[in-house]
């Protein structure tokens, strides 16, 4: 036995679960490692359902749809990906508010911060709800759709109805994603998640083996992720947290406009980013060729996993950077930053040389011989991936602070930039140029410059602690 709990290091997994004495510095420091690291693992295991799941159900889902009933659920599917910034930032800035308000051990603030911004969600959701069933009645959702068969043509609008409702009443339960995230409790959300894509796994295997029908299988995929949220939420706040019960009363208008505030400047930051990041294939398709833009598209998704790993590592961070830097705790946030900077873009750096390295092994096991790449392309992305991998860390500093213009004019010159050099240059080198002018432009533009505002905010602001 004590051979097989060393094996399992059982005692290193109970201390993750058990909290730690938070009535001491050290104490605080050991309890966010050890909730950053509960996030991490949770997240990774949650990381991998998503990829596993879809994976696993693509062709059952395929062949009992049809193809064209699953492209018409990819095709609004994606139409629809542009409600993720509905929310108008409010999500982010709830976590930068929270965490500090957290570090301050204001319940009260919390409370507030927290229904502040549900409600105002809520009244987001109100007003795109009765946008959308206004414009719904009357159109052609078949012929807006392209529908081709008889089948797809009747039941078009109701694929249309039973994505976009679901992702409207997403938005104000999305809250308890962020406030899990910011009070240093994303595993929590996290383990929600996981029960939910093993439900949505069993679901999909029942329904078609039952034939219950397509109008059914989409309706409940489209609708378990609102449902497990919002389950998620009643059970936080009425049996884990009720101090932070959703309350009308604590509604306020100033409180709401400052959220709105640095809510629309997330907002704005994310649509930059999102464009300057993430609009590699359609440069391709315009300057190339389709042929090509389709080879891209699959080696960038295959790049872009890497962006997983930095996203589950460096995620956990905004809420205790927060929580830390409002009870003075700025050496931990300078020393935990600097060390997972380290970690995470070396760690980048070894998978992206084994990748890189048996590169042509995996494409041609994995899509066959007849599958076309370049290897620069390839390169090109990685670099991309070491690059994001080491700067985010220093990103959640400057969330956790709440500056977001200085992000904001920094991707404002980055993105016009980038991709008009993209754009360009391609017409001339070809497609290699692409991912090479987005890793040089964003080391210059971005990275250097992250790093020194987000180590210049912290020294500042351990300055003016020492001050008070």
């Amino acid at each position: 036995m004590k051979y097989i709990s060393h094996f399992f290091n059982l005692n290193k997994l109970y201390k993750l679960i058990e909290p730690i004495d938070l009535s001491t510095v050290d104490g605080r420091s050991k309890e966010r490692k050890r909730r950053i690291k509960l996030t991490a693992l949770s997240s990774a295991t949650l990381k991998i359902l998503s990829m596993a799941v879809p994976l696993l159900t693509l062709g059952m889902t395929y062949s009992y749809l049809n193809p064209e009933v699953y492209g018409l659920w990819s095709a609004v599917t994606t139409f629809f990906a542009l409600f993720a910034f509905s929310d108008l930032g409010l999500g982010n800035g709830l976590q930068t508010k929270l965490s500090q308000a957290q570090g301050r051990d204001d319940l009260e603030l919390c409370n507030k911060i927290i229904s502040n911004t549900f409600f105002i969600l809520l009244a987001i959701t109100l007003l795109l709800l009765l946008i959308f069933l206004s414009i719904f009645w009357f159109c052609d959702w078949a012929a807006l759709m392209n529908s081709q068969n008889s089948e797809t043509m009747v039941i078009a609008a109701s694929v249309v109805f039973v994505i976009v409702v679901p992702k409207l009443l997403s938005i104000p339960v999305a809250i308890i994603q962020r406030t899990q995230l910011a009070l240093q409790e994303g595993y929590r959300s996290d383990m929600w998640g996981i029960v939910g894509y093993v439900i949505n796994l069993i679901s999909i295997i029942i329904i078609v083996k039952f034939e219950f029908g397509k109008l059914t299988l989409l309706a409940f995929t489209s609708f378990l992720p609102f449902v497990v949220s919002a389950v998620n939420m009643f059970v936080y706040f009425n049996f884990q947290r009720k101090e932070l019960k959703i309350k009308y009363k604590l509604f306020n208008f100033q409180m709401s406009k400052s959220l709105l505030s640095l809510g629309i400047f997330f907002s704005i930051l994310s649509i930059l980013t999102t464009i300057g990041i993430s609009m590699d294939t359609f440069i391709v398709a315009k300057t190339c060729n389709l042929k090509e833009a389709g080879s891209f598209s699959i080696i960038y998704k295959v790049a872009t996993i890497f962006s997983a790993i930095v996203t589950i590592l460096s995620a956990p961070l905004w809420g205790a950077n927060g929580e830390a830097l409002a009870r003075g705790d700025v050496d931990w946030v300078k020393s935990n930053t600097k060390k997972t900077s380290m970690i995470m873009g070396m760690t980048s750096i070894a998978i992206v040389i084994v990748f890189l390295s048996l590169n042509k092994f995996i494409f041609n096991l994995w899509l066959g011989e007849e599958f076309e790449f370049s290897f620069g392309t390839l390169f090109w992305l990685s670099i991309m991936q070491v690059l994001l991998a080491f700067i985010s860390p220093y990103f959640m500093i400057l969330n956790a602070l709440g500056e977001i213009k200085i992000q904001i004019l920094l991707f404002a010159l980055y993105t016009p930039i980038t991709i008009a050099l993209k754009y360009y240059l391609s017409l001339i080198y070809g497609i290699t140029v692409i991912p090479m002018i987005g890793s040089i432009t964003y080391l210059f533009f971005i990275v250097l410059w992250v790093y020194y505002f987000a180590n210049k905010k912290i020294n500042k602001y351990k300055f003016e602690s020492t001050l008070t």
